[in-house]
């Protein structure tokens, strides 16, 4: 459900950013800073729905990491170590987009629209895949080992 949610966001954000770019170029800059109360709407509106996939994003990966190395034997080294393996697996793609970033946005003229549209298209892939290839866990298949102390 999120990665529909980022898909709509990047998709609605390319949308934005072509409408105020158009305001931009035929009417200058003031009227696309700040003048067009429906760009503000909008945009507030795809920042605050951003927000429910990014929360789920922050938190659920972290604590199911947890969970499932707190009873492996290991201790929290072995938690802390799986953590720092799930860190790796998210920063090194952001650093490999923030490097590709820039040629991307000058190989179509500057800005950074296509990479919205670019988002949107993995984002939509993502969830696709998602729905097809995961398996369909119902809440009695999966059982919290509960707090784990010691």
């Amino acid at each position: 459900m999120s990665n529909f949610i980022v898909s709509t966001c990047m998709a609605g954000t390319a949308i934005i950013g072509l409408v105020s770019l158009n305001k931009y170029i035929t009417e200058g800059i003031q009227h696309a800073i700040g003048e067009n109360r429906a760009i503000k709407i909008a945009s507030l509106v795809i920042f605050a729905l951003l927000g429910f996939p990014r929360s789920i994003t922050y938190s659920v990966p972290f604590s199911i990491t947890v969970d499932l190395t707190a009873d492996t034997g290991g201790g929290q080294g072995f938690t802390g170590l799986a953590i720092g393996v799930l860190n790796l697996a998210i920063v090194i793609p952001q650093m490999i987009v923030s490097v590709g970033e820039g040629p991307w946005d000058a190989l179509f003229g500057g800005g950074n629209i296509p990479a919205f549209v670019l988002a949107a298209f993995f984002a939509l892939a993502g969830g696709v895949i998602a729905i097809l290839k995961l398996p369909n866990l119902s809440s009695s298949s999966y059982k919290s080992s509960g707090f784990h102390f010691g």
